[in-house]
């Protein structure tokens, strides 16, 4: 697979999460008019932001790749540490809505942890930088 087909393979992924992440906000908030209406506008805003990041690495930004590696470092590590936390709370309260906030930091992990270990792809930094 190549570097470019990559990028694009990790940018069709996050807007998948971004879709996830607005379904289970609506589950966690309710069907309310203002809860939709918020839902909808983060959907849409955080497509522009991941469009806008795909597009640049996809036209060999260093800077905005370099800016990725460090903020996918610090989520990744951040979103296991929730993990863990919202898993012991979990076990201790016994709540389906702690065990579904769990497994969507869960996913976040994985998702940075992904964006991560692609954007650090030697192949990719190469595509990059060259």
């Amino acid at each position: 697979m190549s570097a470019k087909q990559k990028i694009e393979s990790l940018t069709n992924s996050w807007y998948g999460y971004m879709f996830f992440g607005a379904l289970l906000n609506v589950w966690n908030g309710g069907f309310g008019i203002i809860n939709l209406t918020w839902s909808a506008l983060s959907f849409a805003f955080m497509c522009l932001l991941v469009f806008f990041f795909g597009r640049r690495l996809q036209n060999r930004s260093s800077m905005t790749r370099f800016f990725l590696v460090c903020v996918s470092g610090l989520f990744t590590v951040l979103g296991a540490l929730g993990t863990a936390r919202m898993g012991w709370a979990f076990v201790q309260t016994w709540q389906i809505g702690t065990l579904l906030y769990a497994a969507g930091l869960g996913l976040s992990a994985y998702m940075y942890g992904r964006s991560f270990r692609v954007l650090t792809d030697a192949g990719v930094k190469a595509y990059v930088n060259g």
